[in-house]
């Protein structure tokens, strides 16, 4: 009896940090996710680069994107050539990584 005692105290240790878990988060079963910005989709990227290519060279650079857009931190690992610049296909890698 014991030994049943001691394996039932063991599966239940076992298993209530799952349960807390699932009833910590059992509030947000109609949790709003509206506030979390999805990723662009193919045509919008496309609409963002033209946006963003002012002088349309087909080409954006560091200073046409705006100060703070997420993608300049990670400028240099989308430009894949190394040219300083980036194409369509660099700016949509790019902003995959997001």
């Amino acid at each position: 009896m014991k030994i049943l005692h001691t394996l039932l105290l063991g599966v239940a240790a076992a298993f209530i940090p799952v349960a807390l878990a699932n009833a910590q988060h059992a509030g947000h079963g109609a949790h709003d996710h509206s506030a979390h910005q999805p990723k662009p989709a193919a045509t919008d990227s496309d609409a963002i680069f033209k946006r963003f290519d002012a002088n349309n060279d087909g080409f954006i650079t560091r200073q046409e994107l705006p100060a703070k857009h997420p993608l300049l931190p990670h400028f240099d690992m989308s430009d894949a050539n190394r040219d300083g610049k980036l194409d369509l296909n660099e700016f949509k890698r790019g902003l995959s990584m997001l």
